[in-house]
């Protein structure tokens, strides 16, 4: 492993950011465009692990691919795709629910590999799913390899249940109007990150596809053809995450060129905790500005059951706070649950922090706690080993050792995560 080093950042500093394009939103992107009725453009793709698996999988499906930096022209095969296939997801989940629920659309067989921790990965509610609608499906208990055939004549309903992932619901919505009768979705259960719901929705809108709510356990998709032509992929609200964080703990000023109020991502929302922190944010429907506060507030209690992806933000700026901070993953009397995949990329949500010097341990009950939060013996830095997971070494990078050491000196500091479940 290569150290790679993070310089101080000094204050005060002000800069001006045009994220990368949101990777949710491409993906969806990029499997209606694979549906649609003639060529698209999408600008402001991302260049990423998942959304490099999808572009690989949809070109083993006929579909033409061109990339260009941040474009890419997608254009759907002349005929339905009618072999059989075997598509290597890699690491990419999101890529695996889409593309298995888009299965059912071909008479075909299509059989998903992947990398070994997408083994692990559970699917067995889209796979009951999908058997309903009238696909023969392999599997092992709901995890790869996995196999799937379309049905001949699809059932115009079915069941889901929706505890596990939204990512369930977001593939069979997408592949929806293109079935003969369109599909009609019935709800089981509560939703998880329901805010990655929205987006599906709302993106499908955009080419010219309704999701119809007929009522809260009961969701619509009339037969329909996605519109072809250009679309422009939003910034990453996840990534912006870490810019407010940084703006927010060091006094400085992020302006976000290509994100704003009009967003239907989930993570956004994470600005507001900034403000509660006390940051100043200034809002538009498609840019944003955070200045820092002079001196930072309490956080408390926060519920991240609609942004779980920017949970490790807020771990890493949590010892910087004044007091605790507990961090749940729902709401009244729900259950808690923080149904975040890469909180921690494993089972121990005090690893990142514990390579940061401090010391944190954990209680293996179902509230997980992490306690005695201190700085490290030196100020010298410290060093973190590779995560499988982007998002926690770059959540760290908000952090700086000096300031940790003076705010953290003498502090006994809990950190409560209720009960992670890894999907």
């Amino acid at each position: 492993m290569t150290a790679q080093p993070i310089a101080r950042v000094e204050r005060p500093f002000s800069v001006d950011v045009t994220l990368p394009g949101s990777k949710s939103i491409a993906l969806r992107h990029i499997l209606m465009s694979t549906l649609a009725d003639g060529p698209t453009r999408l600008v402001g793709v991302p260049r990423c692990d998942d959304v490099d698996s999808m572009f690989d999988a949809v070109g083993r499906l006929s579909v033409d691919v061109q990339r260009t930096g941040k474009h890419a022209h997608v254009v759907p095969p002349a005929e339905p795709f009618s072999l059989d296939v075997e598509l290597d997801l890699g690491m990419s989940g999101v890529s695996l629910r889409l593309l298995l629920a888009q299965a059912a659309l071909r008479t075909s067989t299509t059989r998903f590999t992947g990398h070994r921790q997408l083994h692990d990965r559970p699917n067995a509610d889209l796979l009951d799913a999908l058997r309903v609608i009238g696909c023969e499906v392999e599997d092992d208990e709901g995890r790869l390899p996995i196999v799937v055939r379309g049905p001949a004549t699809p059932a115009p309903e079915t069941p889901l249940a929706m505890g596990v992932s939204s990512q369930y619901l977001s593939g069979l919505l997408l592949m929806a109007p293109s079935l003969p009768r369109g599909l009609t979705i019935h709800l089981r259960g509560s939703a998880t990150s329901a805010s990655y719901v929205g987006v599906t929705q709302a993106e499908m809108a955009r080419r010219g596809v309704e999701v119809r709510i007929v009522d809260p356990s009961t969701v619509t998709v009339p037969p329909g053809v996605y519109q072809g032509g250009d679309v422009v992929i939003e910034g990453d609200a996840s990534a912006a995450t870490y810019h407010a964080a940084l703006a927010t703990l060091h006094g400085g000023r992020v302006h976000l060129a290509n994100l704003g109020e009009a967003t239907r991502q989930g993570d956004y929302a994470f600005l507001a905790l900034c403000e509660r922190i006390g940051a100043t944010v200034d809002r538009s429907d498609s840019r944003v500005t955070i200045e820092g506060p002079h001196r930072l507030r309490a956080l408390g209690e926060v519920d991240m059951i609609d942004m779980p992806d920017a949970a490790p933000t807020l771990m890493a700026m949590a010892p910087l706070l004044p007091t605790a901070t507990h961090i749940t993953g729902g709401q009244g009397n729900r259950p808690h649950r923080l149904r975040c995949r890469r909180v921690a990329q494993g089972r121990r949500p005090g690893r990142g922090i514990r390579r940061c010097g401090h010391r944190a341990a954990v209680r293996r009950t179902p509230v997980r706690r992490l306690r005695d939060l201190r700085g490290p013996p030196s100020g010298d830095g410290a060093v973190g080993a590779r995560e499988q997971d982007r998002r926690l070494p770059r959540s760290r990078r908000g952090l700086r050792i000096e300031d940790l050491r003076r705010l953290l000196a003498g502090l006994r500091s809990n950190l409560l995560i209720h009960r992670n479940t890894w999907i």
